[in-house]
C-alpha cells in the first residue's frame, strides 16, 4: 500500500456542553469522537454544532494544519477551541503529550499571573450595574477603594504568585463625561495612588500590571504612563483603543514613556499583529490563546514578536481545558513571559480536571501524559448544570 493510500483515522461525531451557567462564564466544553476510539477534549464558543459536524465528521483529525486552514481557521476563535481537541487526539493516537507535537517543551513548568480586575473580581453585568449606581450616587463602590485594591493584592500574592494585574478604569464619581474618554484630575490621582499603594504593598519584587481596557484619550492616557514611570510596572495594557484604526497614537504613546506598554488580546491571528510590530507600537503582546487563532497561530505570533525582541504573556478568559492546551503552546515559546490566569473566582476551573487545582505557588506544572495530558472530572462539571439537564448532547 502507497503512503497516500494508508488508512486514515476519521471523526465520527462531535458532542458539547451546554452553557456551564453564568457564574461559569458560560463555558461549553467538547468532545471529539473518531473510529479508532480516541476522543478528543476541547471548548465551544456556544451555539449549535451543525455546521461544525458537516465540516468536520468523516475527515482525519490527525491532519491538523489541514483542518485548520480549511475550516477552523475561518471560524476565528471558535475554531480555537476545536484545535484543542484535534491536538488532544493526535498525541493520544501517538502517546505523546501536546508539547511534544509542537517541538518539545523548553520549560517544565508555566508562570502564571493573576489577573484580580480590581478590588474585587466582577462580571460584566457587575461591571455595568455599578456604573449606573455610581453616576446615580455619585461615590465610589468600597470595591473601588485603593484599601480595597491592596487588600486584594496581599491576599493573591500570600498564594504564591510573583505577577498580577489589575483593572484601574473602573466606574467612578469623578468622570466628567459619559461619552468623552478624558480622564479628570480626581479620577487621574484615584488611579496613580492606587499603583502607588499596590507597589508599596507588595514590595519591588513581585510584578504589578495594570490594565485600561483602551478606555481613555491619547493624552490622558500618556500622563498616566508618565506619571507611574517610576513604580516599575511589569506592564500597562492598552492605555487607548489602537485598534480603532490608529496604531501611530499607540506608537506615540510607547515611545514617549518608559513604562511598557502590553496589548493585542482582541485581535485574530498573526496578520493582525504585523502593523503592530513594524511601527514599534507596543513592548510586550498579549495574544488570546483561543481568540488569536490556537496553537498554530499563536506560535505563529510569538515567532514574529522574538523578531522584535518581544516577549508574549497569552491571555484567556475559557475554562481549564483551554487553560491546560495554553500551558503545552507556552512551554515551547522561546519569548514566553507568563500567562494570565482570569478565572481566580471561578471555583469549577480547579476543579474541572483529574489534576486538581493545577496552579500551585503561581505556577502550572506541563502536563506529560498523551495529547493534553488531562481528563474531565465529569461529575464536578455536570454539578454545575440544573438537576435532569444532560452534560453531552
Amino acid at each position: 500500500m502507497f503512503a497516500n493510500e494508508r488508512e486514515t483515522m476519521k471523526i465520527t461525531d462531535i458532542k458539547v456542553t451546554p452553557s456551564l451557567g453564568a457564574e461559569n462564564r458560560h463555558w461549553s466544553l467538547l468532545k471529539i469522537f473518531t473510529d479508532e476510539g480516541i476522543v478528543g477534549l476541547g471548548e465551544w464558543a456556544g451555539g449549535p454544532i451543525g455546521q461544525l459536524k458537516r465540516m468536520l465528521i468523516g475527515r482525519d483529525p490527525t491532519n491538523i494544519n489541514q483542518l485548520h486552514y480549511d475550516h477552523l481557521w475561518q471560524m476565528q476563535g471558535r475554531g480555537a477551541g476545536v484545535e484543542i481537541a484535534l491536538w488532544d487526539i493526535r498525541g493520544k493516537q501517538l502517546n505523546a503529550p501536546m508539547h511534544e507535537l509542537l517541538g518539545g517543551k523548553l520549560r517544565d513548568r508555566i508562570r502564571v499571573y493573576c489577573d484580580c480586575h480590581s478590588g474585587a473580581h466582577w462580571t460584566r453585568e457587575d461591571y455595568a450595574r455599578r456604573w449606573q449606581e455610581t453616576r446615580a450616587s455619585g461615590q465610589l463602590d468600597p470595591v473601588y477603594e485603593t484599601s480595597a485594591y491592596v487588600s486584594m493584592a496581599k491576599e493573591v500574592v500570600a498564594e504564591g504568585y510573583t505577577a498580577i494585574k489589575f483593572d484601574l478604569d473602573v466606574p467612578n464619581p469623578w468622570k466628567l463625561d459619559a461619552y468623552d474618554r478624558s480622564i479628570s484630575r480626581r479620577q487621574h490621582h484615584h488611579i496613580v495612588t492606587t499603583i502607588e499603594s499596590l507597589r508599596q504593598a507588595i514590595g519591588p519584587y513581585i510584578d504589578l500590571s495594570i490594565d485600561l481596557h483602551g478606555s481613555f484619550n491619547l493624552a490622558d492616557a500618556l500622563r498616566i504612563c508618565k506619571d507611574v514611570e517610576h513604580l516599575d510596572l511589569l506592564w500597562l495594557e492598552d492605555p487607548i483603543r489602537w485598534e480603532w484604526g490608529n496604531v501611530a497614537a499607540l506608537a506615540k504613546i510607547c515611545q514617549q514613556t518608559e513604562t511598557p506598554i502590553c496589548t493585542g488580546e482582541i485581535f485574530y491571528g498573526a496578520k493582525m499583529f504585523r502593523e503592530l510590530m513594524e511601527q514599534q507600537a507596543c513592548d510586550l503582546l498579549e495574544p488570546d490563546i483561543p481568540h488569536s487563532g490556537g496553537a498554530i497561530e499563536i506560535r505563529r505570533i510569538a515567532e514574529l514578536a522574538e523578531m522584535y525582541h518581544m516577549s508574549v504573556a497569552p491571555h484567556y478568559m475559557r475554562s481549564a481545558i483551554t487553560g491546560m492546551a495554553a500551558v503545552h503552546i507556552c512551554s515551547t515559546l522561546p519569548n514566553f513571559l507568563a500567562l494570565e490566569h482570569h478565572s481566580r473566582n471561578i471555583p469549577l476551573w480547579g476543579t474541572m480536571l483529574d489534576i486538581k487545582n493545577p496552579i500551585q505557588q503561581g505556577y502550572i506544572d506541563v502536563p506529560d501524559g498523551p495529547g493534553l495530558g488531562v481528563d474531565l472530572d465529569e461529575e464536578a462539571i455536570a454539578a454545575a448544570l440544573p438537576a435532569g439537564v444532560p452534560l453531552w448532547s
